[in-house]
């Protein structure tokens, strides 16, 4: 009961730091990006292969991309650090309201992506904040009962998975591209 509590008092305070955020947004054509930021977390089973075909589609295209994943344990972070190449966070490394307090996380929220597009499926504060808080001009996730925290949210109810969010994500930002 007060996690749950908790969970949604940080939600809210997420939601009020969007909302203040004087940020300009961009409509970006797949085709204009130079640098997509990814956020992540191995909430499914296709969810390592997902991230990767997604760099790999965007790598195609000629655009950099970089990861930010959020994992729950240690292991977990030293076995995903072998397979993916993705920065990786966990509760070590963030402080009691989800804000990065170091490294890859701090960098990642830093960085001027183009796009940042968003995979998890489980949301949890850290990549939330990191969401929040990211300079990127155009932001891409999946609708869900909580507040808008994206510039275009994509509706996979139908099929709540990974794999289906990235193509969906992929579909659209090309179809933005046709019909501008």
């Amino acid at each position: 009961m007060f996690r749950r509590l908790f969970h949604s008092y940080i939600k809210r305070k997420l939601f009020q730091a969007y909302q203040k955020q004087k940020r300009s947004v961009k409509i970006i054509k797949i085709s204009e990006a130079s640098s997509v930021g990814i956020l992540w977390n191995p909430s499914d089973e296709e969810s390592i292969e997902t991230y990767e075909a997604l760099r790999k589609i965007l790598a195609g295209k000629g655009i950099k991309s970089f990861g930010m994943a959020f994992i729950a344990s240690k292991r977990e972070k030293d076995t995903l650090s072998t397979v993916s190449n993705s920065w990786l966070i966990n509760y070590g490394n963030v402080s009691f309201f989800g804000k990065p307090l170091s490294g890859d996380g701090i960098h990642f929220m830093q960085q001027e992506f183009d796009l940042l597009i968003d995979l998890s499926i489980l949301k949890c504060v850290p990549l939330q904040y990191i969401l929040v808080h990211s300079n990127a001009r155009f932001k891409v996730g999946w609708q869900s009962t909580d507040p808008n925290l994206y510039d275009l949210e994509i509706d996979v109810s139908a099929q709540p998975g990974c794999r289906y969010l990235m193509e969906q994500t992929i579909f659209y930002l090309e179809k933005l591209n046709e019909n501008s």
